[in-house]
């Protein structure tokens, strides 16, 4: 079900149709005014627009970065799982092999 939110982002009105809870866009909302507060204290522009846009090129790095981790561990993973898989094997045939061994030697 699509809700009509209403947010403020650095000052301006804005209504957001979306799947997602109000806390959810209220969230949002803070995270990128808080962002735009930030450049603004830094002072490197006046401009809000650009200011507003700097702050949405800061969080998709962020988003970006983060991506870029989660693949990186997840590959990770993937590699100790088929590490994983690969010792199993080895021991499962180690294990044989000494049962041969212990077999024959009781004969």
């Amino acid at each position: 079900m699509e809700n009509r939110i209403d947010v403020n982002i650095a000052g301006y009105a804005l209504t957001v149709r979306t799947d997602r809870s109000e806390e959810h866009m209220a969230r949002l909302a803070e995270t990128l005014n808080g962002r735009v507060r930030e450049i603004q204290k830094q002072g490197a522009t006046t401009n809000y627009l650009n200011v507003i846009m700097l702050a949405a090129m800061e969080l998709a790095d962020e988003v970006l970065m983060f991506e870029e981790r989660f693949k990186e561990k997840k590959d990770q993973i993937e590699a100790l799982r088929r590490e994983r898989e690969d010792l199993k094997t080895q021991v499962d045939r180690r294990s044989r092999n000494l049962l041969t061994t212990l077999e024959k030697a009781l004969e």
